[in-house]
């Protein structure tokens, strides 16, 4: 919803780089594992024993680069966007046995940056039937804008 929020209602241009680079990574890894698949049912196993053990720890390498791709470099991002030459990233996180969620708001310019960060208990955007609340979101949408863009073109 404040993906929406801000593609729809501020025209933030949502730009995919992140998730990108992410399904390069994913589709590298599945080529090596394709490959040594192939590669085994064209010539069997015992013919193919090194090309399978180098396939099979590619794929496993690339693999934990995905997770440190995931952990490192996303850091709970779901939205990247761009709007008049600022980089808008949204990211959230909600630790293990607690009911506090963190919204982070960053924005990149050549001018500067501007970030934002909201904690609120996640009953906050929730009713009592665990619905999300749209003019809660909508208003955290508004908070955001007002943190990340207004105060560059002031």
């Amino acid at each position: 919803m404040l993906r929406k929020a801000m593609t729809k209602k501020y025209n933030v241009v949502e730009t995919y780089k992140t998730r990108d680079t992410r399904l390069a990574i994913c589709f590298v890894a599945c080529l090596f594992s394709g490959y040594g698949c192939l590669h085994d049912y064209l010539h069997p196993f015992p013919e193919s024993k090194t090309v399978l053990a180098i396939c099979s720890l590619s794929y496993f390498t690339i693999t934990g680069l995905l997770y440190v791709w995931e952990w490192f470099v996303e850091k709970g991002t779901f939205f990247e966007g761009e709007l008049n030459g600022v980089q808008v990233r949204l990211s959230s996180f909600i630790p293990r046995y607690c009911g506090d969620y963190t919204l982070i708001g960053e924005g990149y310019s050549d001018t500067g940056n501007n970030n934002m960060k909201i904690t609120k208990c996640i009953s906050t955007w929730l009713d009592e039937n665990g619905t999300v609340l749209p003019e809660m979101i909508e208003k955290e949408a508004d908070n955001i804008y007002q943190s990340i863009f207004k105060s560059k073109s002031q």
